[in-house]
């Protein structure tokens, strides 16, 4: 956000910082401020709450990984879907 923020010639005053999105949207609706939350969390807003899309290219990457145990093998379900998760986690989504 800093980095967009920096391209479009300011540099936003941070005030809190919390990581919860209930905390974060309770801040925006106090009229406190704006915040940056996926797509995944935006059911959680309120309805007096308004959500904009950013710009292609200010979107931020996010970093989805798998976690197994170590010096297990996989169940065989486990690695029959993992090709199924990369080609979900790589897909555009518009």
């Amino acid at each position: 956000m800093l980095a967009a923020c920096v391209r479009s010639g300011f540099h936003p005053r941070v005030e809190y910082e919390v990581a919860g999105w209930t905390a974060k949207l309770g801040l925006v609706a106090a009229g406190l401020g704006i915040t940056l939350i996926p797509s995944l969390a935006a059911r959680a807003a309120r309805p007096d709450l308004a959500l904009v899309p950013l710009h292609p290219d200010d979107t931020p990457i996010r970093h989805v990984h798998t976690a197994t145990r170590r010096g297990h093998r996989p169940a065989p379900a486990v690695t029959a879907f993992l090709p199924h998760l990369h080609a979900a986690a790589t897909a555009p989504h518009h």
